[in-house]
């Protein structure tokens, strides 16, 4: 499992530097898709409702977080250096 997640994370280095962070969204989606229908072939596993609704949020919020905003938010409030 080390390895395994090991390799992953170097495959998302590679991908993010030769590549751009949308792709690195549609890969993220896929394996999770990849990942459910490959478990349900070599290893029985049947995906009730609440993984499938589960797997489905997991994909949007990937591409809400991934897609470009057009403006910066900041969750602290700006400080100012000049008096008043």
């Amino acid at each position: 499992m080390i390895v395994i997640q090991g390799l992953g994370g170097l495959i998302v280095a590679v991908v993010v530097k030769y590549a751009d962070n949308i792709l690195k969204t549609f890969a993220a989606s896929f394996s999770i898709v990849l990942g459910s229908i490959l478990s349900s072939i070599f290893f029985g596993f049947r995906p009730n409702f609440l993984f499938v609704v589960g797997a489905f949020f997991v994909c949007v919020s990937i591409f809400m977080f991934s897609r470009p905003d057009g403006r910066e938010k900041s969750l602290l409030p700006s400080t100012s250096t000049t008096s008043r």
